[in-house]
């Protein structure tokens, strides 16, 4: 299966992969679980959500071989009565790591790509589900519906 995955060009990062193996882990034991004799799968059985434990990612540690430290996120939200600029206010608010989680669906940098998305975006901010490691303030929640 991981064979398939790097033929079918998904992505090669060390977060993917291990959702992915874990992911094929746990699928694999349900199949043989559900496939014995009087195996019964429970009705709406949860799926988990795959995550490192403690939220300890391969980025959560600088590495060796980075240089000087990257800055912080500089995000400037408009003042009152202030149109909303894409590329002012709400292409800072996202990460280059919101970016490469979602780069498989859409470019969260691209005006085009989040305007035809921004209803689920807006859903996702605003249940807190994306980003994937913590939600927006409610101000920049507020910017992006606007």
């Amino acid at each position: 299966m991981c064979q398939a995955a790097e033929q079918a060009g998904l992505p090669a990062d060390a977060k993917f992969r291990a959702a992915f193996v874990a992911y094929l882990e746990w699928g694999s034991r349900i199949a043989l679980e559900n496939s014995q004799a009087g195996g019964r799968p429970p009705e709406r059985m949860p799926v988990p959500r795959w995550w490192w434990v403690c939220n300890a990612t391969p980025g959560a540690r600088v590495s060796a071989l980075a240089g000087k430290e990257p800055e912080e996120q500089v995000v400037t939200l408009p003042a009152a009565g202030q149109p909303v600029s894409f590329a002012a206010h709400i292409k800072p608010l996202f990460r280059s790591m919101d970016g490469n989680s979602m780069r498989f669906a859409f470019d969260l940098w691209s005006h085009e790509d989040v305007k035809t998305h921004s209803a689920e975006i807006l859903k996702r901010l605003s249940n807190g589900s994306m980003p994937c490691d913590g939600g927006w303030s409610p101000d920049w929640v507020a910017v992006f519906r606007h």
